[in-house]
């Protein structure tokens, strides 16, 4: 594991691309930054922020479930 040091935050691109650029992602301690390759604006999002999306996606996902699961049983009858 590394561990994130104020100085110096670890800077990788992504095999992501966003409209034909790829992205790079600077991760700091507190937050990390994204930005398109060759783009000057970065986008800082601080990990909560992340986590709390993350579980929102999951409880959507899984009212989805739910929901289909539901209408499954209620057609089979």
């Amino acid at each position: 594991m590394t561990t994130l040091k104020p100085g110096a935050p670890v800077r990788r691109e992504t095999a992501v691309y966003y409209r034909g650029r790829p992205l790079l992602v600077e991760l700091h301690p507190g937050y990390l930054t994204l930005r398109e390759k060759g783009k000057c604006f970065t986008l800082a999002v601080d990990y909560q922020a992340i986590l709390d999306l993350g579980y929102k996606m999951k409880a959507r996902a899984d009212k989805a479930e739910k929901l289909a699961n539901k209408k499954q049983r209620t057609t089979k009858s």
